[in-house]
């Protein structure tokens, strides 16, 4: 029998990432935070990113620690590469929106509350969930975050005439590494469970994440105008809705790519915006615009 053929001879393996994006850990330090409105002067605007914003150091932290839980199980050089800096990406997002919320928490807004009731949520999610539930709420969660950067990106001209110029560098930073990292979770779910499992795993996760990801932000808000005295204020709620579903309408716009999670074909990167990316990157000096950078 020939090496050719024999049932011992070396043949390709086939890789269990799917990322379409080779990145690092960026170290990043923002200043972020110290001006009141910094959405255009609107508190109802700047109060949905704030209420964004204090879900970030704990659920980054969730994030982390359920990719570090089947961190043992993956055999793929170049996912466990990816692991590292998604890691090592998301402890600085961590870091960074803690750093944002205590300047916004100085202004008299009760961010500390806020984070309370976000650790709530995923200290209950630790207890109640196995460890492949709990991934599958971060598989999830990075979906949203996938879309809403991808969404950020796409508009950030119309971002940067509204937002002062370090929330501007802080979500653009922010958006870039999350569409950087969009499909590690994802490839480690998918790498540690059953094809059948895993899609069922992840369709559930979705629609969980969803209910419980917009009450939460509801509540955020809530609590976030009220500080303004605009809780119960019809004007500020207007405004929250119009920039949300029409202009520019983040959540109208990525129902689409929202909705492709149930097919069961589906990976991140079928929605490819590495030209995204680049542009950032040339901007920044970090590679000429369009140089897409494939692993």
């Amino acid at each position: 029998m020939s090496a050719a053929t024999s049932p011992t001879a070396e043949t390709p393996s086939v890789s269990q990432s799917g990322s379409q994006l080779a990145f690092a850990t960026r170290n990043r330090q923002f200043k972020a935070g110290e001006r009141k409105h910094w959405y255009d002067g609107d508190p109802a605007i700047t109060a949905y990113f704030n209420a964004l914003s204090a879900m970030f150091p704990v659920g980054e932290r969730f994030f982390c620690d359920t990719v570090r839980y089947q961190k043992h199980k993956i055999t793929d050089p170049k996912l466990q590469a990816e692991i590292k800096e998604f890691l090592g990406q998301e402890a600085i997002h961590s870091r960074e929106h803690q750093a944002y919320n205590d300047r916004i928490a100085a202004q008299g807004y009760p961010m500390a509350k806020l984070e309370r009731r976000s650790a709530r949520m995923q200290k209950l999610a630790r207890f109640l969930m196995p460890k492949k539930a709990q991934l599958g709420q971060t598989v999830a969660l990075e979906h949203f975050t996938a879309v809403l950067a991808d969404h950020l990106l796409r508009e950030r001209e119309m971002f940067a005439r509204h937002a002062s110029p370090e929330e501007y560098e802080l979500w653009m930073w922010h958006a870039v590494e999350e569409t950087e990292h969009k499909a590690v979770a994802f490839d480690v779910l998918k790498a540690v469970t059953r094809p059948g499992t895993f899609y069922f795993l992840r369709v559930r996760s979705l629609l969980m994440a969803t209910i419980f990801f917009n009450i939460n932000l509801a509540l955020h808000m809530r609590d976030l105008l009220k500080a303004d005295g605009l809780q119960w204020s019809p004007r500020a709620w207007g405004r929250i809705f119009r920039y949300m579903w029409i202009n520019p309408g983040p959540l109208w716009k990525s129902i689409p790519a929202y909705l492709d999670w149930f097919r069961p074909s589906f990976h991140p990167w079928m929605h490819d915006n590495r030209e995204l990316v680049a542009e950032w990157k040339a901007a920044h000096g970090e590679e000429p615009a369009g140089a897409a950078n494939a692993a």
